[in-house]
């Protein structure tokens, strides 16, 4: 989804965020994180906007997409990257808070979510090597089964040979 210099086509045109968001009948805060990036322009939103501004599209205030490192889909991140970014957020939330006291609470809130985290990717990695082991062992007793299952049928023929003989015998 393409992002567009919003800021500087409010900007161009003399408009405050409140009255931008107004117009777009959203939240200013919403039209902040918009801007900033952290949020998408919802494409019905995008339609208002060059109403808004006279503009028949928002080519002119794109801005260049992510490098290939951000622009990594969910469905492409694995576990760790995901909970690595979410620590890199909050811990970058907390250098922006104004108090140093509740600075030092998010520090140790993160290592404490770091403690947890790197406890359940061994306990993970454990369970898979145990999963592994029992997928492996699964697969000899199928196999055992399976010599068995041929044994018991070699016998059965063998035993229906013999009543047939005798059967024919007398």
């Amino acid at each position: 989804m393409p992002r567009y210099d919003i800021t500087r086509l409010r900007k161009e045109n003399g408009m405050s965020q409140n009255e931008l968001a107004n117009h777009l009948q959203i939240t200013q805060s919403f039209l902040s994180a918009i801007e900033n990036g952290k949020s998408p322009l919802p494409i019905e939103k995008e339609e208002k906007l060059c109403e808004v501004f006279g503009l028949p599209n928002l080519t002119e205030y794109t801005l260049d997409r992510k490098p290939e490192a951000e622009d990594k889909k969910l469905t492409d991140m694995t576990d760790s990257d995901l909970f690595n970014q979410l620590l890199s957020r909050f811990h970058k939330q907390a250098h922006s808070e104004e108090s140093e006291h509740h600075h030092h609470d998010h520090h140790e809130k993160i290592e404490e979510l770091q403690s947890k985290l790197e406890m359940m990717f061994n306990r993970n990695d454990s369970l898979m090597v145990r999963n592994d082991n029992l997928a492996a062992e699964n697969d000899s007793l199928r196999k055992e089964i399976d010599k068995y299952r041929q044994e018991i049928e070699s016998l059965r023929k063998e035993i229906y040979e013999l009543k047939m003989q005798v059967f024919k015998g007398n």
